[in-house]
Order: C-alpha cells, then structure tokens, then sequence
C-alpha cells in the first residue's frame, strides 16, 4: 500500500503539471485519476490497519465494514470524475476540437506507461489476499491502460500525414481520447460500488466464495449425521460469517458434539482469502430453523 501511495503521488503530481503545462486534457484527466488513486489509496491503509484492530467494546464485530466501505467510496469516486471529464470531452468536440502539443503528450505517455506498467507488476506479484492490495491492483491496471490508449491515440496523430485530415485528428483527438479511456476503465469502478453495496447490504457473498463455502459445510455436516443444514452466509471486508442451523432430536446432541462439529467447519473454511466467523446453532423447534 505504501509503494503504491508513493508511486501514486509521483504520478500525480507529473501528469497536472504536464497537463497544464501542455494544454492536454487527457493528461490532466490522468492527473486527477491518479490523485484520486492516491487519496483513496491513503484511505485504504488507514482502512487496513483499522481492520487490523479486531473487536472492541465499541466494535463488538470488529472493523471489517470499513474495507468495502473505503473500496466503494474510491468507485463512486471515480464515475463522478469520469461523469464529468466525458461531459467536458463532448463539449469540446461539439466547438471543434482544441490545440495540443502531440510530441510533449507522446512522450508524457510513453513516460506514464512505464511507470504505471512498472507499479503495477510489481503490486500483483505481491497482492496476496488483500482485496484493499487487489483494488490497488485494478487501479494501477486502470492507469496502465489509459496511458496506453493515450501514447496509442498520439502516436496514431502523430503518424498521419500532412494535411485537413491530420489537422483534424490533431484537434480532436485530446477530448476523443478522454471519452475512450473513461469507456476503459468504466467497469472497474462500477465493480467497486457493486462489491460495496453487496457487503454493506449483507447480501450473499460472490459465487467464488459462496459456492464452495456452502458444499463444505454441507459435506461436513453429512458426515456428522446433520443432513440438510439451513445455511447463512455473508461476507464483510476479509470475513466471512457463516450461521448453521440444525434440527435435532431431544437428547442426541450436547455441547461438546457442537463443539466438534464447529472445529470440523472451521478447520474446512480455513481460508487465506477470508477468515471464517462459524455460528452453530442446533434446536428440536422445526419453527425456530425456518425463522
């Protein structure tokens, strides 16, 4: 989190002053894209090491809701700055276009490319379980690829011969490029906002994680003598909360056959993806499991 909030920062910081420099808004849009990244980036670690603190008189639950509070709240983030550098871009296209240096953008994005490439890489080999270090990823893979299609876009400019046409892609190639790069990277903030809604809401967790969670339970509770369990799960930041609840015969089952059923769960829902918080409940009231 730190390397990426440094590089952030680098990035930042030279894209504005390209930008306005140059007279570039696509620069500039990469500019704030990245000061966005690393405010939230800074969010993220404070979110990180909040989680971090476990539970509390205060936070009985833990922290955990901050971690996909703080990954929507970057989404949100950046479709509104998107919202508005396309808004912007259609304007400036409906007046013709506007003047820009294409040689100072070619080599601000091949200078972007490699920094972003560069930072990138190195966060993934490194993101582990993280999903704060994975949504740091995706932006780092945002910013590579808007870079990308930025030094793709000039040096296409740059290529055309002399001539109206080359004049006219000159003019409105800046304002082009910020709408195609916004259409890039769209769906990653729409995922951010979808992640936060689902486990702000306490909605069931993602397939990838609901699905096996839900057959390992179900396998271990069948080996147990305890066929059909009602199952509920839901995933908050790097927790998953999972109740099983059981109807049982009067007299079979007693505090220690729960205990060995909770330590078989949880030695199945072990996971470095996510930390399991296992809740079984067993009663002889049909009417209690169904409420």
């Amino acid at each position: 989190m730190r390397v990426s909030i440094a590089a952030g920062a680098v990035s930042g910081v030279l894209a504005i002053v390209w930008g306005l420099l140059s007279g570039t808004r696509v620069i500039l849009f990469d500019g704030v894209s990245a000061g966005i990244g690393l405010v939230m980036s800074v969010f993220a670690l404070r979110a990180a090491q909040a989680a971090e603190r476990g539970e509390s008189d205060r936070f009985p639950y833990g922290r955990q809701s901050v971690l996909p509070l703080t990954i929507g709240l970057q989404g949100v983030a950046r479709l509104g700055f998107t919202a508005y550098a396309v808004t912007d871009a259609v304007l400036v296209i409906a007046v013709g276009g506007d003047d820009v240096s294409t040689g100072s953008a070619t080599l601000y994005a091949v200078v972007a490319t490699a920094l972003c490439l560069l930072t990138w890489l190195w966060l993934r080999r490194r993101a582990g379980a993280s999903e704060l270090v994975a949504a740091e990823v995706v932006g780092w893979r945002i910013a590579s690829l808007l870079s990308a299609a930025i030094l793709c876009g000039f040096l296409l400019v740059t290529a055309l011969p002399a001539g109206d046409v080359k004049d006219t892609a000159s003019a409105l190639v800046d304002p082009v490029l910020v709408i195609v790069v916004s259409l890039l990277v769209l769906p990653a903030p729409v995922g951010f906002v979808r992640t936060m809604l689902r486990e702000l809401l306490e909605m069931t967790p993602p397939p990838h994680i609901e699905e096996p969670a839900r057959k390992a339970v179900t396998e271990v509770c069948a080996a147990m003598d305890l066929p059909d369990p009602v199952i509920r799960m839901l995933k908050t930041g790097g927790r998953l909360y999972v109740e099983v609840d059981h109807v049982v015969s009067p007299g079979q089952w007693d505090v220690a056959d729960i205990d060995r059923l909770r330590q078989a769960l949880a030695e199945r829902l072990r996971s470095t993806a996510v930390t399991a918080w296992i809740n079984v409940e067993l009663s002889c009231d049909p009417a209690w499991q169904q409420g």
